[in-house]
């Protein structure tokens, strides 16, 4: 009876360890199919922290290790809403992973991605010509963003408001960009500030284009600039033109003149 009861003993005791080891063993195939899972590349999305490489014009989804730039933000078709450091702007189309491209006014991409850029000089950066525009961009009269070391723009921003917001002080002029927002410009550019002098528009009615800077000291020098009033009637004693520019967001629309070439070369 001894050995009978031993055999039992022996006998449950291995099925005991058979079991043990069964465990085990799917355990450890559980684990290494998670390790698969995690060491398996995360499919490429348009997303906050995707990476890009840009060719052209075009932006493709990346692995982050080499790559040109990186998803800030995802945004709607609308890009008032990426954070300001971004540099490019980029239309994202409708199926997922395919390519981008630098979004350009009237597209009709869904989605916006922000990104800023891994590799040298950052558009975005104020006064460099692209990204969001902030204080301290340069814009060209058609409401164009410029890089503030080229010739041609018009006015530096002081400030982006809303439509129904109000510049701060030191705004001279201010242009519409895009269907909410007006930015407001200071001194510098083609902005027209006391003591300025212009040329001869030849005309009645004239424009911002139309009024051009030159220095009081040329010839041509037709005009000089003697206040930004809210009204003509605010102009000062000698003014004899006036000018004034219809739009929103404008502090002072009228820009007072007093010709020089009556009055004597100032």
């Amino acid at each position: 009876m001894l050995g009978v009861a031993l055999a039992v003993v022996a006998t449950v005791g291995a099925a005991a360890i058979g079991l043990i080891a069964g465990r085990g063993d799917a355990e450890q195939a559980a684990e290494r199919a998670a390790d698969a899972r995690r060491a398996a590349p995360a499919p490429l999305i348009w997303d906050e922290g995707a990476c890009v490489d840009r060719v052209g014009a075009r932006f493709e989804l990346t692995s982050c290790g080499d790559a040109d730039g990186r998803v800030l933000s995802v945004v709607g078709a609308r890009s008032p809403g990426c954070p300001a450091e971004t540099d490019e702007l980029v239309g994202i189309p409708a199926a997922a992973g395919e390519p981008g491209e630098v979004a350009v006014h009237g597209t009709q991409a869904r989605r916006t991605a922000c990104v800023r850029s891994l590799r040298g000089s950052h558009a975005g950066d104020p006064g460099r010509g692209g990204g969001m525009l902030r204080a301290g961009d340069c814009l060209a009269l058609r409401g164009g963003e410029r890089p503030c070391s080229a010739e041609g723009w018009y006015g530096r921003v002081l400030a982006v408001v809303d439509r129904s917001g109000t510049c701060p002080d030191g705004t001279l002029d201010a242009l519409a960009v895009g269907e909410r927002s007006v930015a407001c410009l200071g001194e510098g550019g083609g902005v027209l500030a006391v003591g300025d002098c212009v040329v001869d528009p030849g005309r009645r009615l004239v424009s911002r284009r139309a009024l051009a800077k030159i220095p009081c000291g040329s010839p041509r020098a037709w005009a000089r600039v003697t206040a930004r009033s809210d009204s003509r009637a605010g102009c000062p004693a000698g003014s004899d033109r006036y000018l004034r520019v219809r739009g929103p967001g404008v502090p002072h629309p009228v820009t007072c003149l007093r010709r020089v070439a009556l009055h004597g070369s100032p």
